[in-house]
């Protein structure tokens, strides 16, 4: 929750919408040019010797006391607050530690300026150098560099007030030159804050849309396809020696969109195929297309030391689709079945198109799981013979009559009926429902 003070800086584009934004922009913001901060407090610190031969020529009497401030106060304090940023404190606390140096410079500077004679009557080119330098080479969020302003301003104020050495008309003089450092450095690191925080939105807003983007690219598109898609391939065609096909489709979903309101048709479709995504997934098995109520993935495309069969993978993702349209069925009465085709074989996969690319795969193996499915019983899953010859130890299949199969000639195929003994308990966990 922003406090009233948050919600103010908001309008005038000085703080993020939330919490967490702010964080992480200040962090960016302070962070990025740290070591070149560090390195401008050492020169700076360094060019205060220089004016160990200002101080004699204007007051060699008083050089020795004001080079002492210069030399035990003012570059002490910037080494230390070099140093201190290297820790994890300073990177904490970057602008607490260089408001900190930045206010005992200052003291510091009207501590040297009372000492010598008619120091404050060269004053203002200091204190503007000091507020200016700081402006310019410290990434400070504006609202703490008003606070350090204002300090200074009071600082420089208190000094002259308290010096016996420093005329009224000088008075004037200092002021303006503070005022004119005060408006300048703040203006000027006002316009840079907005600009780093518009940057700092931009690219969050990239990132979401990317993120966006990438999210569909993986919904449609395997994700090691998106990976090579992003790293230039433009043309993408791979051949698998051996995969596993599975067509599935719907039994009587055209006479269920007769019954129900084409809403209520899209919506129970999108449940079911969400569900099949969420098994596909754990299971390893890539969901390729669907073309209206029918549903095809392979398994194999992508392999993973360590992974499960494709095979087995491929079996189970046909009883997870057997059984989560059972329970459709079973909960809202529809009078509807599941038939699957599963097929061994090899196949050539790809990316194809432009505008609409999608990730489709072709051969004689694709040709005979289709013709396989649609040959299929309602709730019956029928496999090759190259599909039988891979299941076979682990699963319980019946042979079937010998088909005829368009365009494929008479071919062997067999009902897959169940996990072995030994592996029910797979099944069992499998079919355990899964939120989609």
């Amino acid at each position: 929750m922003l406090s009233q003070w948050q919600q103010i800086l908001i309008r005038f584009g000085l703080h993020c919408s939330s919490v967490e934004d702010e964080e992480a922009f200040r962090k960016g913001y302070l962070l990025r040019n740290i070591r070149e901060s560090q390195m401008f407090m050492v020169l700076s610190a360094l060019f205060v010797y220089i004016f160990f031969v200002w101080d004699e020529l204007i007051d060699p009497v008083n050089a020795g006391t004001s080079q002492m401030i210069r030399g035990l106060g003012i570059v002490p304090a910037m080494f230390a607050a070099a140093g201190i940023l290297f820790t994890d404190f300073g990177k904490r606390h970057v602008e607490a530690v260089v408001l900190g140096m930045l206010i005992l410079v200052m003291i510091g500077l009207a501590w040297v300026y009372a000492v010598l004679d008619g120091g404050y009557n060269y004053a203002a080119l200091a204190f503007t150098m000091a507020l200016l330098g700081c402006t310019a080479m410290f990434p400070l969020r504006s609202r703490y560099l008003i606070i350090a302003s204002l300090a200074s301003f009071f600082i420089v104020i208190g000094g002259h007030l308290m010096a016996n050495n420093a005329r009224p008309g000088w008075l004037v003089v200092n002021l303006l030159a503070i005022i004119g450092s005060i408006g300048m450095g703040t203006l000027s690191a006002y316009i840079r804050e907005r600009g780093a925080r518009f940057a700092f939105r931009t690219q969050k807003e990239l990132v979401v849309s990317r993120d966006r983007v990438d999210d569909l690219l993986h919904s449609m598109l395997p994700r090691e396809i998106v990976t090579r898609i992003q790293a230039g391939e433009t043309l993408i065609a791979d051949s698998h020696g051996e995969v596993s096909i599975i067509f599935a489709d719907l039994v009587g979903f055209t006479e269920l969109s007769r019954r129900i309101t084409p809403s209520h048709l899209v919506k129970v479709l999108n449940n079911l195929f969400s569900k099949f995504d969420l098994e596909a997934e754990r299971l390893g098995v890539e969901r390729i297309k669907t073309i209206g109520d029918a549903y095809m993935a392979i398994g194999g495309l992508i392999r993973t030391p360590g992974a499960a069969d494709h095979a087995e993978s491929a079996a189970y993702l046909a009883f997870a689709m057997q059984s989560a349209v059972h329970r459709l069925k079973e909960e809202m009465g529809y009078p509807i079945d599941i038939r699957v085709g599963l097929h061994v074989g090899a196949v050539v996969a790809g990316v194809i198109g432009v505008k609409r690319p999608a990730y489709d795969a072709w051969g004689e193996g694709v040709n005979l799981a289709s013709r396989i499915e649609g040959r299929a019983a309602p709730g019956t899953i029928l496999c090759s013979e190259a599909a039988y010859w891979r299941l076979r130890p682990a699963f319980e299949l019946e042979p079937e009559a010998d088909m005829e199969l368009k365009g494929i000639g008479l071919a062997k195929v067999y009902q897959l009926i169940a996990p072995r003994k030994e592996r029910r308990s797979d099944l069992i966990t499998l079919l355990r429902p899964q939120t989609a």
